[in-house]
């Protein structure tokens, strides 16, 4: 089993956040968590800086990127590089399944109404674009979380769990447990398109799993 947080935006990175990357792996240790993916916002680390940092740390720390798209804000596990032009969600999708990765619709309802019917919901086309659904997303609101959720339920999706920390405080309140061992991004993206993982929330110091 792993936890891992799949949302997370450090500085200078992620401009809006003041979460700095060492101060993250550390509270993460101390939440117990066994990962972190960061996912700055049109922005993705370097394979080499990755790879140093949790070398130094001794610490899972694994790579994504959330997207501001024209279908609303997508995760992308998998991704050798990113390039702007990657803002057209089909696009994005495009080269996503020629790197082998996974889409993720983040906070979908975030600035949607939350008051529509679940069908109607369900008929947004970012849904026929990503493998998953943020379900948990540890800084929205009870009701986008929920509407997030029943979607998920409606279209056969698992869910999936990330704080979208911008600071320490948000670190882990939303993961994701995988069933089995993460050691590597190509362990991530293995995991998630099999389907082998839960959303969970941080409650009186567990992680609590969502009934999907």
């Amino acid at each position: 089993m792993t936890i891992i947080d799949l949302h997370t935006h450090t500085k200078p990175a992620s401009p809006c956040s003041d979460l700095d990357p060492v101060e993250l792996i550390a509270t993460a240790k101390q939440l117990g968590l066994g990962g972190v993916c960061l996912t700055e916002h049109d922005k993705l680390w370097t394979a080499e800086a990755v790879l140093k940092l949790a070398q130094e740390c001794s610490f899972l720390l694994l790579r994504g990127v959330e997207v501001s798209s024209n279908h609303g804000h997508i995760l992308a596990f998998g991704l050798n590089e990113y390039s702007p032009d990657l803002w057209r969600a089909e696009k994005l999708r495009h080269a996503v399944d020629l790197a082998g990765g996974v889409m993720i619709a983040a906070h979908p309802f975030r600035t949607s109404a939350t008051n529509i019917p679940i069908k109607q919901a369900c008929q947004r086309s970012v849904f026929q674009l990503v493998d998953e659904i943020e379900v948990c997303n540890g800084v929205s609101p009870e009701r986008e979380n929920s509407m997030a959720l029943e979607v998920c339920r409606q279209l056969g999706f698992k869910g999936v769990g990330g704080s979208d920390a911008h600071s320490v405080l948000e670190l882990g309140r939303c993961v994701t447990i995988f069933q089995n061992q993460i050691k590597s991004e190509e362990d991530l993206v293995a995991e998630l398109k099999a389907g082998r993982f839960s959303p969970a929330m941080l409650c009186r110091g567990s992680f609590v799993p969502i009934n999907g």
